[in-house]
């Protein structure tokens, strides 16, 4: 297969996933998977969505709405690779999933991994 270079023009007509380095780098995720990381990026894209559709909740916390069967669309992952990798950003602390029911899809909270909570112990 022979492929063209890109053209100048060319070079910005990507959008791209936002995976923070730390996120592949810390061994605090060490453990997660590649997909699940790449869902975190996703994710973390799909927060200018928040805004535009008042995905804020009472204390003023952006979260994100993203059904599984678009995660399956959008990563090419089977329906239980995807509800896995939510799993795996939820245990290391990455997301915190509210599970609405009747058919709904979660409603996702991302969670600064930057800054942690101070703790109330002196």
């Amino acid at each position: 297969m022979i492929l063209e270079y890109y053209k100048k023009a060319q070079a910005d007509q990507f959008t791209f996933i936002p995976i923070p380095q730390v996120i592949l780098t810390d061994e605090r995720f060490s453990e997660v998977s590649m997909e699940a990381k790449v869902l975190y990026g996703m994710l973390l894209k799909r927060m200018s969505l928040s805004t535009a559709n008042r995905w804020i909740d009472e204390k003023k916390r952006a979260y994100v709405v993203y059904p599984v069967y678009k995660i399956q669309e959008d990563i090419g992952i089977s329906k239980g690779k995807s509800v896995s990798c939510l799993q795996e950003l939820e245990m290391v602390g990455l997301i915190e999933r509210i599970h609405r029911g009747q058919g709904l899809p979660s409603i996702i909270y991302l969670k600064n991994f930057i800054i942690e909570e101070q703790s109330s112990e002196v």
